[in-house]
């Protein structure tokens, strides 16, 4: 059994060490934002320490298949493997190759963890948060008894009783089938083993998330002694990105608040007092400083004018109904009675009188309740660039977001030109996208490594994220548009159990050719019928790629209430239906709620997961 608790990470870290002496190290990187922060801090502590290793973004199962035979089957010195917000979820033994010389580390936040990862290989390392540390003990002892018993249990079966011996499964993230005792064993073993059973298939029935990536990392290198502002920044960015993209909770996110919130105080001390000093020194460290600041649900305001930046965020469009003449008229009052012209807030914050700015948060505060806006604020950081920048972690999240999910193509027609990294050396793996273009599961995009890599740089490049603020906010735009739209069309169905949107027209299209976009598609729909419809559905979302005729398909199940997260249990769901409809489709996303459909095959599909879900 290997599985790291919080209070061994530096154990791990110090085999890595030992480890690197003999050989090589690879560290695979999922495209997300959390990973990026994370691969950023675990990359500062390689090269303190000297230790030579190799950066490989994977964007799905496939581009893991690839490196088994590119990479890993090739290096005859590698010695190490660091998954980060990848593997965590399937058999990994089962898609990379390794000899006993390997050490696999995986570092995921995906729940739940393939518990053979932590069962059945000594070389495979599990890192793995303290929150379910009781709930996940038990676990492995019900896999441990289920699946890694000695033979003498399987005495008590006759030799000429019907076994069950289908191992096949779904998918690779799903328990295996436990062979099922006979009428003649003792009916209270059989009713323990059905129970334990139950439990397993209640842990593998949904995805959810842990503790972020990059806040893990951090713990790691808080305990090598090895933190400082930098690496807090790229903690608070991953830990802020697995907030407002809801996958974590409130509670978790206060949690590393307030760790946060110490280490920031003792970082930037001088920082923070250099406002009544006037000597050199001070004055330099308070060049780079963060500081401990609330953050409004409305995004990007100050790179956006209040009014563009209220108006496109989930929380406040939601709360107002903007897509309806009266919500609108709801955020004007708003502003008049805040004392705020019109005028005033439709010019770029940067632009607007200071009187106003100053007494932003307290007419915020006092007026917004008013409209319902009851927790506008949240707990944050932002960091200040010199005399002349200052940015909030959710400014940097929706900066990198950005730049992960537009295609350059897209960004171009949206008048956005983006400095895209073409510099990097992507030879470790090289594209196949389209090699099989009537095969699904090839279907990968075309510019999705380069959006890595150029958001990857971002984190040290305020040009980078400011071109990816201003690229947000058209992004933004045309979510609200698009789900406005749909919002005035009724092109919503209200099944059962779940909502369905179909998206196969218009001009904004192409921009939906992206997981992470059409979440947050899905996020601003979900926000709009929690305060507006009857009832709090999940939403699955379709949405037509033309170049690939298929459909990229979401589910998000949306939280009750804003700071609360629900397990998705979409993932299962698609791929039964898809296995009971033979549809052409393909499960290459880490994220188990998403897959590419052939569009011949949607409707029959979507028929199936309706009936599968009532």
């Amino acid at each position: 059994m290997v599985r790291i608790t919080s209070d061994r990470y530096n154990e791990a870290y110090e085999r890595i060490k030992r480890d690197s002496l003999d050989g090589n190290c690879i560290i695979f990187v999922a495209p997300d934002v959390d990973a990026i922060c994370c691969c950023k801090i675990l990359q500062s502590l390689l090269k303190r320490d000297i230790i030579q290793h190799k950066i490989v973004p994977v964007s799905g199962y496939q581009d893991l298949q690839k490196a088994n035979d590119d990479l890993v089957a090739k290096d005859e010195q590698l010695r190490t493997i660091i998954m980060i917000n990848c593997g965590g979820l399937v058999e990994l033994s089962e898609i990379l190759k390794v000899n006993d010389l390997v050490t696999i580390y995986i570092l995921d936040s995906h729940r739940p963890l393939h518990l053979d990862n932590i069962v059945g290989h000594n070389n495979i390392c599990v890192f793995d948060d303290d929150d379910e540390s009781e709930k996940m003990e038990e676990l492995i002892q019900i896999y441990e008894e289920l699946f890694y018993q000695d033979s003498e249990e399987d005495d008590d079966i006759e030799d000429d009783d019907e076994i069950d011996t289908d191992d096949e499964r779904i998918q690779s993230n799903r328990p295996r089938q436990r062979r099922r005792l006979n009428d003649g064993t003792n009916t209270n073993k059989r009713l323990q083993q059905r129970k334990r059973e139950e439990q397993l298939q209640d842990y593998y029935s949904s995805l959810y998330y842990a503790n972020s990536s990059a806040g893990q990392m951090y713990i790691l290198a808080t305990q090598l002694g090895k933190t400082n502002n930098e690496l807090l920044w790229l903690a608070i960015t991953g830990v802020t990105a697995q907030y407002i993209f809801e996958k974590n909770d409130t509670t978790k996110y206060m949690d590393y608040v307030k760790r946060f919130s110490d280490d920031v105080a003792l970082f930037n001390l001088s920082a923070s007092n250099s406002t009544n000093k006037t000597s050199s020194s001070s004055s330099t460290k308070a060049e780079d400083s963060i500081q401990c600041e609330d953050e409004y649900r409305f995004m990007l305001f100050r790179h956006w004018s209040l009014y563009d930046s209220m108006f496109h965020s989930g929380y406040v469009a939601s709360k107002l109904g903007v897509w309806r003449e009266f919500g609108q008229k709801r955020l004007n009052n708003m502003f008049a009675k805040m004392g705020f012209s019109l005028q005033q807030c439709h010019q770029v914050y940067t632009h607007m009188d200071m009187d106003l700015k100053n007494i932003l948060r307290t007419k915020i505060e006092t007026v917004a309740p008013l409209y319902g806006l009851t927790d506008i604020c949240f707990p944050s950081f932002s960091r200040t660039y010199g005399w002349k920048y200052r940015l909030s972690a959710s400014d940097v999240v929706y900066a990198l977001a950005t730049l992960l999910e537009t295609s350059p193509s897209a960004a171009a027609a949206l008048g956005e030109p983006v400095d895209w990294n073409d510099d990097q050396d992507w030879g470790e793996l090289e594209d196949t996208t389209n090699e099989h273009p009537q095969d699904l599961g090839s279907v990968r995009r075309k510019w999705w490594m380069r959006n890595f890599y150029t958001s990857y740089d971002s984190l040290n490049s305020i040009d980078g994220i400011r071109r990816g603020i201003s690229l947000c906010m058209k992004i933004q735009k045309a979510i609200v548009r698009q789900g406005t739209s749909i919002i005035d069309k009724k092109n919503t169905r209200t099944l059962k159990s779940f909502r369905m949107v179909l998206i196969k027209d218009g001009p904004d299209l192409p921009l939906f050719q992206h997981p992470l976009t059409l979440s947050k598609l899905a996020l601003f729909l979900t926000d709009a019928y929690r305060e507006h419809g009857k009832r709090n559905l999940p939403f699955v979302i379709s949405s037509l790629d033309e170049e690939h005729d298929s459909y990229l398909v979401v589910a998000n199940t949306g939280a009750p209430t804003f700071g609360d997260v629900r397990r998705n249990r979409f993932g299962i769901a698609f791929q039964i239906a898809s296995v009971e409809t033979n549809a052409r489709t393909s499960f290459d996303s880490f994220e188990t709620s998403v897959l590419q459909i052939h569009k011949n095959d949607l409707e029959h599909f979507l028929e199936k997961l309706y009936v599968g879900a009532s």
